[in-house]
Parts: structure tokens; sequence; C-alpha cells
């Protein structure tokens, strides 16, 4: 895993949601979503297998993560995780972020992302 750029990471900290644009062919959107900020520095974002969001990453990986009200922003590459991915220390930032999404316990959230329902995406730089 490559780590995102530091001063992204320590704008993000005591933040409780991060500005992502991905592409969709030539046009961008952008919107504000919740994450779990993870060592060695990655970022984790959940979403509805539905979202026209998780379609954009399954076939095109490249986002930008903005810090709202900043100009704090770093480019990434996205990557779906399974649940059989997810280190210790993953696990424990995406559980208390993701909660109240249904992932409350490391079973729960198994459960979550096995059901196909919600997936789990990486950020890294």
């Amino acid at each position: 895993m490559v780590p995102l750029p530091a001063a992204l990471l320590a704008a993000l900290r005591d933040r409780d949601e991060v500005l992502v644009t991905s592409r969709a062919g030539i046009r961008m959107g952008t919107v504000p979503m919740s994450f779990a900020l993870a060592p060695p520095g990655v970022v984790y974002l959940l979403t509805s297998a539905f979202s026209l969001k998780a379609r954009r990453w399954e076939s095109d990986p490249w986002l930008r993560l903005t810090v709202p009200g900043t100009e704090v922003s770093a480019e990434a590459s996205v990557r779906r995780t399974a649940a059989s991915e997810i280190d210790s220390g993953a696990e424990a930032a995406i559980l208390e972020r993701f909660a109240t999404a249904g992932a409350a316990t490391p079973e729960a959230l198994r459960e979550l992302l096995d059901t196909g329902a919600q997936l789990l995406f990486r950020v890294e730089g």
C-alpha cells in the first residue's frame, strides 16, 4: 500500500467528510463522503454497490480527495477491498467510522460486504 501525502492526512484528522472527485469519461463529479483514515495512511470509503460513483471507480480508479474548505487535495487511486483483505488496524478505523452504516462489529462488517449491498474502497497514493 502506498500512503497518501502527509499534508492531506494531517488535514483530514478530526474531519468527518472529504470531497471525492471522480471521472466519468470527459466529465467529473464531486461528492462529499464520510471516510475512515487507517494505517499506513490510506482512506477507506464505504458506499452502496448501486451508486454511480461505485461504478465509476470500478472502471476508472483515479480520484481526487479534497479537504472541504481548504486547498489541500491529492490525486489517488481507489480499489475495491474485500472483507478478507482488511487488516486489524484498518478494521478498527472502519468499524469506528461506519458503525451507523451497519458495520458495528467485525462480523457485521464482513456480512455487509459479503452480501454485496455495500462496497468498501481503499484509497492510496
